[in-house]
């Protein structure tokens, strides 16, 4: 297997992999950081639509393993593959998501009870607040939390 050279730009699924994380350019001039928490699967074959999460973390230059070793997510969404490079951003490492407890955040959407893209079944409406809401982002939307959390002066 080869040696993935980074950054990379990625256009296809096969591209990328769970774990790796990418910056994302703030309006400030520093940067966040999104992790790859899940690629959608379709009949055995990843499709471009990934779980991606926003880590607690920003800074004025691009984030290191070592930056966010143990850093939490505060947000998860569903993006398509070209969100990254439509912010401005790029996958610039990979670290496995275990090595920092991570893994997708139980969800809910339309009634429905999501662990990453499996649908775990119905649950009462009384439960809904016990679990954050499925968010799929559009083109721009991880940028503009990132900035909302982290930019300064925004």
């Amino acid at each position: 297997m080869s040696k993935v050279m980074y950054p990379i730009t990625p256009t296809k699924a096969s591209e990328i992999k769970e774990g790796e994380y990418f910056y994302i350019p703030l309006n400030d001039g520093r940067f966040a950081c999104g992790r790859i928490l899940l690629i959608e699967k379709k009949n055995g074959r990843k499709t471009k639509l990934l779980l991606v999460g926003l880590h607690d973390w920003s800074g004025s230059k691009h984030p290191s393993q070592v930056d966010i070793h143990e850093c939490p997510i505060i947000e998860q969404g569903v993006l398509h593959i070209n969100s990254i490079s439509h912010v401005g951003g790029e996958i610039i490492g990979f670290k496995p998501l275990q090595e920092d407890g991570l893994k997708p955040f139980l969800q809910v959407e339309a009634g429905y009870l999501l662990d990453g893209f499996e649908n775990l079944g119905s649950i009462p409406s009384e439960e809904y607040c016990n679990y954050t809401r499925r968010t799929t982002y559009g083109l721009n939307s991880i940028s503009l939390k990132a900035n909302k959390y982290f930019a300064k002066n925004s």
